[in-house]
Parts: structure tokens; C-alpha cells; sequence
């Protein structure tokens, strides 16, 4: 049964986790989740240990409402660099809620709401002070279905407030916008569009997303993705369950580095690089399995496993990488699976954490 906890008791729930004994330490690192649910979206509050298995310590209310359905997306929740902000999008209310991250117990203060400054928001990004949503549906622009990419600034309290200016409409309309994600040296972003099959790249001025340049995808439907620290951007093609990288190019598009690289695996949809680009994941819906790839230093991708299989995860979804160890959510069974990185890349599973609610969607990690 699912079960909703105050900002107090989720204290209470840390507290009593990690004293006494051999647990007298404080979490090694945090896991973040949403459910999605249109009655009512909370994040899900999982606190990781040093050996990376997971133990839920309680839960907290957005404030929004979710849609209770697949957000067709990655990046629904998303943490701060210094992980201290929390964010996480409210699809069916039509905002972003934010929270104060506390790192010594892992658990959430809402420090506030605001509109996403268009319809359906399925993912959002943080680069510094800067904070990026993505809204997939109709953003008033003219265009029924257009989306759009909207800026905020981030206050160290957490508190969003809009940047003048700062919301640029996407260049097609009802494109099935996937994600957006900042460049690691903040000077652009991206936005995946899985019905348009193209990427658009967004000069980032003073803040604020410029004009876009459009790049079709190599594969068909292009989904999730993640930067190396180089600034590849390695993105999954669910249609035939391929990955490309890119780099930023001259002229502001995206040039390819791998066309298609096969997982040999089903559905493609979501990727998490490590924080070193050495290896990228990609979580296969279809066959329930992750894929990993060697990244080298110009973004050429090799499949890890000669069948394309490092691990398997009953459907994943999105994933997050933390402290050598990864994680994905199974919105099907409410659940998170873990694995352990090996030097190699190689995955190896440890305790996750089962008994979510089911529909969780997003993922981000410390």
C-alpha cells in the first residue's frame, strides 16, 4: 500500500534509519523518483548505501498533479550541481515543484511551485543558477501542439523565479518532445523530439534559449539522452534500439560522432553516462535489459557486451548514475533496480528498493 510521509516524519524516517550501532552514519548517497500520479504527484524518497543497495525512508507531495500515464520523456525530476535543489515537473498541473535537498539526511523541504509557462512540462534541466523546462504540449505560441523551452533562475533557496524573455517556442509542431539537457559548459542546450525524429539546439544568451538549429536524427525516434564531460551528447533511437553521439558543432548544430549503434536489445529509450565518459546506458523497454558502451575521448560509441546485454531490469526507464553505482526505475512494478559499475563497465546487481507506487517516472541521483 502506498503511503504518503510529511517533510517531518521523512526526518523522523532518516533519523531512525541511520542511528544506532553499525548504521550510526549518514546515507551514502540519495535516489529521487516521482509518481506521477493525477491525484496528486510525490516525489519518492530512497536513501542509497555505500555497498549502493537502496532503502525507501519516506515520501513528499509536489503540491501538482501528475497524469497517472507514461511521460514519454527523461529528465521528469532533476537535481542541482551541488545537489541541493530538487526539481520535479507536475505534467498534469502545468508546473515545476521545488525542493531544498538536505545532504547529511537526504530528505526534502518544498520550498515552492511555479507555472512552466506552457502545457504538459515532461522534463527539466539545472546548469548552475539556470533551470530549463521542457513543455511538450501547446505553449500558446499560435500552433496548436507546440512546445517549448522555458528558463528559469535557481535561488540557492530553491525558489524559481522566470527569466524575462527567457521562453523559446520548439521549431515543430506536435513533435513528442523528449528532453531537454544543458551542455556541461552551460553555452547551449538540447531537445529531443521522438514524432519529428530531429534534435533542436538551443544557444543559450545571458541565460535565455536563442534561436534553434534543427538536426535530424540518425536513428528513428530519437528519446533520452546524456552529455559526456566533453560535451557529447549520446542519444538513445527507440525504433530500432540504436544510440548516436554528437558534438556541438560551429555553427551551432550537431555533428555525428557514431551513427546508430546497435544494442541488439528492444526500445532504446533512456541513457545515463558515468561522471568520467567512460561508459554510456541505455535502458531498453521493449526486453527489459540495459545496454552498456565504451565512450572514447572523440564519443565513439562500443558495445560493451557482445549481445548487447549488461544487465537485465524488468521494463526501465529512466536512469541515474551516483557513486559508481546505477539505478533505473520499473514504473510497471513500482521498483528501482541497482547495479554496481565495474571497472570494465560490467554490471552487477545489488538491492534495490521494491513495493513504489506504480507509474514512477524520473530519476536523479547523489
Amino acid at each position: 500500500m502506498y503511503r504518503y510521509f510529511g517533510a517531518a516524519t521523512v526526518a523522523v524516517g532518516a533519523a531512525l534509519l541511520f542511528a544506532g550501532g553499525a548504521q550510526a552514519h549518514e546515507p551514502f548517497h540519495a535516489v529521487y523518483t516521482q509518481t506521477n500520479a493525477a491525484d496528486g504527484n510525490v516525489v519518492e524518497i530512497l536513501a542509497g548505501t555505500e555497498h549502493g543497495s537502496l532503502n525507501q525512508i519516506g515520501s513528499i507531495h509536489t503540491g501538482g498533479t501528475g497524469t497517472s500515464a507514461g511521460l514519454g520523456s527523461q529528465g521528469a525530476v532533476a537535481l542541482s550541481d551541488n545537489g541541493r535543489v530538487l526539481l520535479a515537473v507536475d505534467a498534469g498541473s502545468n508546473d515545476v515543484a521545488s525542493f531544498r535537498v538536505d545532504r547529511h539526511t537526504v530528505e526534502l523541504t518544498l520550498a515552492g511551485r511555479v507555472p512552466s509557462r506552457g502545457t504538459m512540462p515532461v522534463s527539466v534541466a539545472i546548469h548552475g543558477n539556470q533551470a530549463y523546462v521542457l513543455n511538450s504540449g501547446n505553449s500558446g505560441f499560435g500552433s496548436g501542439g507546440v512546445g517549448d523551452v522555458a528558463a528559469f533562475k535557481l535561488a540557492p533557496d530553491g525558489t524559481l523565479t522566470p527569466r524575462f524573455g527567457g521562453r523559446a517556442p520548439l521549431s515543430v509542431s506536435n513533435g513528442g518532445a523528449a528532453e531537454v539537457a544543458v551542455s556541461p559548459d552551460g553555452s547551449a542546450l538540447i531537445v529531443t523530439e521522438r514524432t519529428a525524429n530531429v534534435l533542436e539546439t538551443f544557444p543559450i544568451e545571458r541565460g535565455r534559449p536563442g534561436d534553434p538549429v534543427v538536426t535530424p536524427s540518425n536513428g528513428p525516434v530519437p528519446f533520452g539522452f546524456a552529455f559526456d564531460p566533453r560535451g557529447t551528447a549520446i542519444v538513445s533511437e527507440a525504433a530500432n534500439s540504436t544510440a548516436s553521439s554528437y558534438r556541438i558543432g560551429a555553427d551551432g548544430g550537431l555533428q555525428t560522432v557514431t551513427a546508430s549503434a546497435q544494442t541488439l536489445q528492444g526500445a532504446a529509450c533512456w541513457v545515463a553516462v558515468t561522471p568520467d565518459g567512460r561508459y554510456a546506458y541505455t535502458g531498453n523497454a521493449a526486453t527489459g535489459t540495459i545496454t552498456g558502451f565504451a565512450v572514447s575521448a572523440t564519443g565513439a560509441l562500443t558495445r560493451l557486451a557482445e549481445n548487447g546485454l549488461s544487465a537485465g531490469s524488468p521494463r526501465p526507464n529512466d536512469l541515474a548514475i551516483a557513486n559508481g553505482f546505477l539505478y533505473a526505475i520499473n514504473p510497471n512494478i513500482g521498483a528501482v533496480t541497482a547495479y554496481r559499475i565495474g571497472a570494465d563497465g560490467s554490471l552487477f546487481g545489488v538491492p534495490g528498493a521494491e513495493g513504489l507506487p506504480h507509474g514512477l517516472a524520473g530519476l536523479a541521483a547523489f
